[in-house]
């Protein structure tokens, strides 16, 4: 492979979208006035206080999305249920270089952590109703936890115009405003 082609394809893969979602044409919005919140790892007894942390704001900004279309949060047979998920990695990438100065090879190793931020709702028939997704790599220079949480969750919702027992999206759901 050309030295273009390995340039070119790094670029392109970089340049990866920060939100990823999925709207579900065929679910009837117009039905869906209650939620449920449910994550696996929040309700963990093993978290520590920091995680704790992090997925209490998760759910707080949530709430407050989902407040702002309207939706009411149910125990008792909610519409939907949506699940919030956050997951992580660490990957080790070695780069290996050849210089024509000094004979031999250099490695480099660098440690990538990636993490992503994933929000799914069901219907009561356990349908997929809508699902987002949001890069938190794109937040890598953002220094406070809240802001992070706050920026994702938002930046997510904005795929998500319904508000409830409507049928149709409403386009000031899709416009985010920066946290401060």
């Amino acid at each position: 492979m050309s030295r273009w082609m390995v340039i070119f394809c790094f670029l392109v893969s970089s340049c990866g979208r920060k939100i990823v979602s999925y709207t579900n044409p065929k679910a009837n919005y117009s039905s869906f006035e209650t939620y449920r919140m449910v994550s696996v790892k929040a309700d963990n007894s093993n978290l520590g206080k920091e995680s704790i942390l992090v997925y209490d704001l998760i759910k707080e900004n949530i709430e407050s999305e989902m407040t702002r279309r309207n939706y009411e949060k149910s125990t008792v047979s909610p519409n939907l249920t949506l699940r919030y998920e956050l997951t992580s990695s660490t990957r080790v990438q070695t780069n290996t270089n050849q210089s024509l100065l000094y004979p031999g090879f250099t490695v480099n190793n660098r440690t990538i952590h990636e993490a992503v931020l994933l929000l799914e709702m069901f219907d009561q028939n356990k349908r997929l109703v809508w699902q987002g997704s949001y890069d938190l790599n794109q937040e890598r220079k953002e220094k406070k936890i809240k802001k992070v949480i706050d920026n994702a969750t938002g930046k997510i919702f904005t795929t998500y115009p319904y508000k409830a027992g409507e049928r149709n999206p409403d386009p000031s759901l899709t416009e985010f405003k920066r946290s401060k």
